[in-house]
């Protein structure tokens, strides 16, 4: 049996955004704008698990780290947002082959974003 593309992460993607969502919620009456950090890894003695790790801190991450995503969670606005400029998602990497050519697929801004950790090398 296979599954098909996006078949798990896309809930998962999902559940990730309603699990910020609900943590928003519960820090709005702090008065002040925050943010929430998310990362998950394979969990080390079960097989197919994640661990899943959450922080809330009160002011903006210095610089993106390699598999944490970042909402920022405005006061002023009431409005939760992901931090394209901090969050940079851990994926696999895949056979240049499979990788798509079009432009309208190329994201600059996750390639900026992992330059700046200071972490990554692009080739």
């Amino acid at each position: 049996m296979s599954q098909e593309m996006g078949e798990t992460r896309e809930p998962m993607a999902a559940d990730c955004v309603q699990d910020a969502l609900r943590i928003a919620n519960l820090y709005e009456h702090v008065g002040k704008d925050f943010w929430i950090m998310f990362a998950s890894k394979a969990h080390q003695q079960r097989k197919n698990a994640f661990v899943n790790g959450w922080e809330v801190v009160w002011s903006r991450p210095q610089v993106p780290i390699p598999g944490i995503l970042v909402w920022h969670v405005s006061q002023r606005t009431k409005q939760m947002t992901l931090d394209s400029k901090l969050s940079l998602p851990y994926d696999i990497p895949l056979d240049g082959v499979r990788l798509s050519e079009k432009s309208k697929d190329l994201c600059p801004e996750l390639a900026q974003t992992a330059q700046k950790s200071g972490s990554i090398l692009l080739a």
